[in-house]
């Protein structure tokens, strides 16, 4: 058995240092062959019924627990089909015509098709199922993990996985997002995601009005690890720490602090007035 020891420390430092309220989902793929882990409980056993994917992921967050995921636990079908592609049907555009006949989610049946042209998906057969688990407590190895957080906590995930000079190319359009962004783009990428949770997250996985998803391949766990609060290390202004150096800083209204003092100025920007002064005076 893999030890599995740095992935419970990682789990726990994104908790503590970003004071996360729920737990980080970590996703492990489970290929043809393959055992599945001991701990982890079978959807169907727990609930009776085969459940939408984004409910299990709402119980690993806020209880903890750890699930084996196969096509029959699945009952979001586009999901199952089209992306985890754990479940097959003989026509490959039934899953776009279920969409435009039974939901409308776009326009019509082109319209569902063609937005979801640059999605990734899985080939069928590639997996049996997936396991999702707790980063903080896993029962395998982890592919990636999802961290649900508020979009402040966001943003500082974003400034650490670009600190090295890095951007994210993220993809959105308002469907299937925990599944197809938050998982299959992750891992086919190996990149980064920021996610934007979908109704289906939202409605039947219970993700709150404030909740957003950020994404971590498992090779850039120690990346978006190492570099929290590093981003903007060099405006100080006289402080001892740096104001990204915290996971929340004090709110402000604009450039205004909530207790006055005067505008708030980063050295960036009296820098650049510099510049572009010096610059327009050399063209007069």
């Amino acid at each position: 058995m893999e030890n599995l020891e740095k992935y419970k420390k990682m789990g726990q430092n994104f908790i503590d240092k970003l004071k996360l309220t729920t737990y980080p989902v970590a996703v492990s793929f489970i290929m043809p062959g393959e055992e599945i882990p001991k701990g982890a409980l079978r959807p169907q056993h727990v609930f009776g019924h085969e459940v939408a994917a984004c409910v299990i992921y709402s119980w690993v967050k806020r209880a903890g627990m750890s699930f084996y995921v196969s096509g029959s636990d699945i009952a979001c079908k586009p999901s199952s089909v089209l992306y985890f592609a754990l479940e097959t049907t003989d026509n490959p555009d039934d899953t776009y015509t279920a969409w435009a006949k039974k939901a409308g989610y776009k326009r019509d049946f082109d319209a569902e098709k063609r937005s979801r042209e640059n999605d990734c998906t899985l080939s069928y057969g590639e997996i049996q199922g997936f396991v999702v688990t707790p980063l903080n407590n896993p029962v395998v190895k982890p592919d990636l993990v999802m961290i649900y957080c508020t979009p402040l906590v966001l943003s500082h995930l974003i400034l650490a996985a670009t600190f090295e000079g890095e951007h994210l190319d993220c993809q959105f359009n308002g469907m299937e997002a925990s599944c197809k962004e938050g998982i299959i783009r992750t891992y086919k990428t190996n990149e980064c995601q920021v996610v934007s949770p979908g109704m289906g997250d939202r409605v039947m996985g219970a993700v709150q009005d404030c909740e957003m998803i950020f994404s971590i391949p498992e090779s850039k766990f120690d990346l978006v690890s190492n570099n929290l609060f590093k981003a903007g290390y060099r405006l100080k202004s006289g402080q001892e720490e740096a104001p990204f150096h915290i996971p929340h800083p004090l709110a402000n209204h604009g450039p205004f602090g909530v207790f006055g003092g005067g505008p708030s100025e980063a050295p960036v920007w009296p820098f650049l007035r510099r510049k572009i002064r010096l610059s327009k005076e050399k063209k007069q």
